[in-house]
């Protein structure tokens, strides 16, 4: 009566098994697509800024930092690079470029940007070339960044080390700009005039 027992129970475990197994294949294709640039996608626009409030159901990132303030800045290089701005602030902040698979390119911080402001340009190796031939004053006062990625995100954290920081956290936010970016060609040099025979 025993082995029966086991058999059956054996029997049973595999048939659970096999309905846990079919309905995570099932899944997958629902699931599997979640990612975070899938889920920013649906919820900004390229080339929008966003402020991310930490809990309800707008809420784009897990896990956040209470005593930060969240936004997202999606980008695509169909439009062209990437410009971001923002003016200066005296707490601390950082943003992180990523690609649509949640790989970090590059990330800055108010320690290390210029004058402690935002500035971000993202261009591609040939954007790159003409801008180092065009030299605009933008490029002066932003962290340019190279990067052949087609799409992906920008989150950028501001601290607020107390309940008083609150407002200019979100003011700063509303401040932030993202926006498609093509570099200007440099002007043609004028010819120089024909020196006249000296006589």
């Amino acid at each position: 009566m025993t082995r029966w027992r086991i058999a059956y129970y054996a029997l049973c475990a595999l048939v659970l098994a096999g309905i846990v197994h079919i309905s995570i294949v099932l899944l997958i294709p629902t699931y599997g697509t979640q990612d975070a640039f899938a889920i920013i996608s649906r919820k900004i626009e390229p080339f929008s800024f966003r402020q991310i409030p930490g809990t309800g159901p707008d809420a784009l990132l897990r896990d956040i930092d209470p005593f930060f303030a969240y936004g997202v800045c999606r980008f695509e290089r169909a439009q062209g690079g990437l410009l971001m701005r923002g003016p200066k602030i005296d707490t601390f902040w950082s943003a992180t470029v990523l690609d649509e698979d949640g790989t970090v390119i590059y990330g800055l911080n108010s320690r290390t940007a210029i004058e402690g402001r935002l500035g971000l340009i993202v261009l591609d190796s040939v954007e790159i070339l003409r801008l180092r031939e065009a030299q605009p004053t933008e490029a002066e006062s932003a962290i340019v960044v190279e990067s052949d990625v087609k799409a992906g995100f920008v989150v950028l954290r501001v601290l607020k080390p107390d309940e008083s920081w609150n407002e200019r956290a979100v003011s700063f936010l509303k401040t932030i700009s993202c926006e498609p970016y093509r570099v200007s060609e440099p002007a043609p040099e004028e010819p120089e005039p024909d020196q006249p025979p000296s006589g």
